[in-house]
């Protein structure tokens, strides 16, 4: 099935049960329109409004040998015809209003028909053309060469677009065979029979070039709330797929992967829900966390002990549990206001996370069992999220994303050699990194860019996308090293935490009696580098002992409770507690009034809100329910007589359609501005009829 999708500009193939999905063209398509196909020459024909040159163009059906074959004279193309027996292609033209033909060079031009109200959709069978006005509402016909005999087939069509026949006679053989052409994937028509061709982000096979790779190496992950798609960097097309995930997903932001098992994981604060769906069967997904959780605003999945990670925002605690949801355990629950993104570094031991607390927004670090709290970021922070780790440079980066002074930011691993990069104009909200380049979700320009990790130079669009959410960047490359956690889970009953220079058991909050706090052997802590591993050396260990040795903990695996100074004087004890109590109270209740009235500013003043745990922004495209979402919506014409104007429910409607609006003569004066139309719903479906054909 070939088809064209004027949103994105883009002309597209798939199999009829829209598998391996490949974009044919996205250069130079501007508003495509019509598309027709001649099966048995191997041609395509596809008819593009542009971008103020509106056109026909043509090519093999395989993508090959495109070629522009009208550009002048003509402005609204849109129903394209066929007539095979005449070697002949038909267009009408919206604006125009005019129906034409053209040999398949597009020379012998020829006006069938003119003074068509405004024709849409365009079909040859026999010696006629048919085609559908939105004017009249009816469905036409004529004779192809004269455009003589103009009939009415049938008339009250409310909401009539497209029109098609079959015909019988138009069956043709497979030119790819049963056996699929010997192509693994897609097999598409050409002139000289057929040629294999991979989907959209997929690299031909190195061995058989009939083949394609059966998922990328190297992709871009994003989550959109309701899907998830990938850009692959394997091929130059910079193009995000649609992945067919059997699942209902309400509110997706946050992904991550184990490249080794090929799954991924992603949070839906909609169904307050954490899944993994298989790379290689995107109909095998599995609910591992369900219950007690509120708003899992960030994951993390420790790809060495095959743990993952998560921030359960609205209970205020940080969990972890293996990849199949079992062994659950909460192992960081107190001093913690509202956790948001966290990310894992399993090569050293450490876990990181952000913290929006109202008072004191942080970023904080503990091993991977929650103990040796560190806050490492303190000063000069608001919103932080979109928190990713540069394993070569041993970096940690991360995003403030405060309204008006949003900054991509990045430390040592301690918190140190703070450096801001520069990315002005920009609203970012997730961030991933891979070799030499970040790459962020944009609110703002509703976009995935890209930037220089050092210096944040280069500053490039990536790829247009509404509503993207989270991001990560999939690749094995990202997802190296060895700790003992990954030879038999550390010979762990449970859960295995790789720690500085060796490893702990820990066992689910769940009461389980066969669960050991200690490996029933230990695993070395000897790396094998003969093994490809990518093994810390020990110069760098002792790079991290210094960190720690620099290092103040403000909270430990068991904070202390704040204890009043023993004095030894019963006069200080009585008269200056109270005083000091008194004191500190009224600092605390005008701080908390201040706070509140300036957050309460902040919300109502900012255009998007990262307070809002469910991360709503005032799009229109993001506030729509679920339920009310509709992917492709025929735009109808409504008139609303109270303010006598006629309109449509989105801004921009296209001028075709504003073209069909009659001018409307209101009290003001017959000058007045036209107010911008707006959509309504898809038009209701016509009733089959039979047409006799002459």
């Amino acid at each position: 099935i070939y088809w064209t999708d004027g949103e994105r500009d883009s002309i597209e193939v798939a199999e009829l049960n829209g598998t391996n999905r490949k974009v044919l063209f996205n250069s130079k398509v501007y508003n495509p329109r019509a598309i027709t196909l001649h099966y048995h020459h191997g041609l395509m024909f596809w008819s593009d409004w542009g971008n103020q040159e509106p056109k026909i163009e043509s090519a093999h059906m395989d993508g090959t040998n495109r070629k522009t074959l009208i550009n002048k004279n003509i402005a609204w193309p849109n129903g394209l015809a066929i007539d095979r027996p005449a070697s002949r292609l038909f267009w009408n033209d919206g604006k125009l209003n005019t129906i034409e033909s053209s040999d398949f060079d597009g020379k012998d031009r020829r006006v069938i028909i003119q003074n068509v109200p405004h024709p849409y959709g365009l079909v040859v069978v026999g010696s006629h053309i048919y085609w559908t006005d939105w004017k009249t509402q009816a469905l036409h016909r004529a004779d192809k060469d004269t455009g003589d005999d103009r009939t009415i087939i049938r008339g009250d069509l409310e909401g009539l677009m497209d029109v098609r026949s079959v015909q019988s006679d138009n069956i043709a053989e497979n030119a790819c065979g049963e056996d699929n052409g010997g192509c693994s994937h897609l097999c598409l028509r050409n002139p000289n029979g057929y040629s294999c061709a991979c989907p959209t982000g997929l690299a031909r096979s190195k061995i058989n070039p009939n083949h394609c790779e059966p998922i990328p190496r190297t992709f871009l992950l994003t989550a959109a709330r309701y899907s998830l798609s990938q850009i692959s960097l394997d091929t130059s097309d910079a193009w995000d797929v649609t992945l067919p995930i059997k699942d209902e997903m309400q509110n997706v932001i946050d992904i991550d992967f184990h490249y080794r098992k090929k799954l991924i994981f992603y949070a839906d604060i909609g169904t307050n829900s954490i899944k993994r769906v298989d790379m290689y069967n995107m109909s095998d997904v599995r609910t591992i966390v369900s219950k007690n959780l509120s708003s899992p605003d960030g994951l993390t999945v420790d790809w060495l002990a095959d743990n993952i990670y998560w921030t359960n925002t609205g209970n205020k605690v940080i969990e972890v549990a293996r990849l199949d949801g079992s062994s659950r355990k909460v192992i960081v629950s107190r001093q913690v206001d509202d956790p948001r993104s966290l990310v894992v570094n399993p090569k050293r031991g450490f876990l990181y996370w952000s913290d929006w607390d109202q008072i004191n927004p942080r970023i904080e670090r503990s091993n991977l069992d929650g103990s040796n709290r560190i806050a490492i970021i303190k000063k000069d922070l608001s919103f932080p999220i979109g928190l990713v780790i540069d394993f070569s440079n041993r970096r940690l980066y991360w995003i403030d994303a405060k309204l008006n002074e949003e900054r991509i930011e990045t430390s040592d691993y301690a918190g140190n050699n703070r450096v801001t990069l520069p990315i002005d104009k920009t609203h970012p909200f997730s961030l991933t990194q891979y070799q030499e380049w970040l790459f962020w979700t944009d609110w703002d320009h509703k976009c995935i860019m890209r930037a220089e990790k050092i210096n944040g130079h280069g500053k490039i669009v990536i790829r247009p996308m509404h509503a993207a959410m989270g991001i990560t960047m999939v690749s094995e490359e990202r997802q190296t090293s060895w700790n003992p956690c990954m030879v038999n889970n550390g010979n762990c009953t449970h859960l295995c935490f790789f720690k500085h220079k060796g490893y702990s058991c820990g066992c689910p909050d769940k009461y389980t009696p066969s669960c050991k706090t200690s490996p029933m052997s230990r695993v070395s802590n000897v790396c094998p580098e003969n093994k490809g591993y990518d093994c810390i050396k020990d110069d760098e260990w002792e790079d991290e002992d210094e960190y720690e040795k620099s290092m103040n903990p403000k909270y430990g695996p068991e904070p202390e409770e704040p204890g009043i100074v023993e004095q030894t004087s019963a006069f200080y004890v009585i008269t200056l507690v109270p005083m000091i109590a008194i004191i500190i109270a009224s600092i605390g209740v005008v701080a908390y009034i201040l706070i509140k009235r300036g957050k309460k500013n902040y919300l109502y003043g900012a255009s998007r809100s990262f307070s809002n745990p469910n991360y709503y922004s005032n799009d229109a495209n993001a506030q729509q329910n679920p339920a009310d979402r509709k992917q492709f919506i025929w735009k109808r014409l409504k008139y609303d007589k109270s303010q006598e104007r006629v309109y449509e429910e989105t801004v921009g409607a296209s001028p075709e359609v504003t073209s069909l609006i009659p001018a409307i003569l209101t009290p003001c004066s017959s000058n007045c501005e036209a107010v911008t139309p707006e959509m309504e719903r898809s038009p209701s479906v016509t009733p089959l009829h039979k047409v006799e054909i002459q």
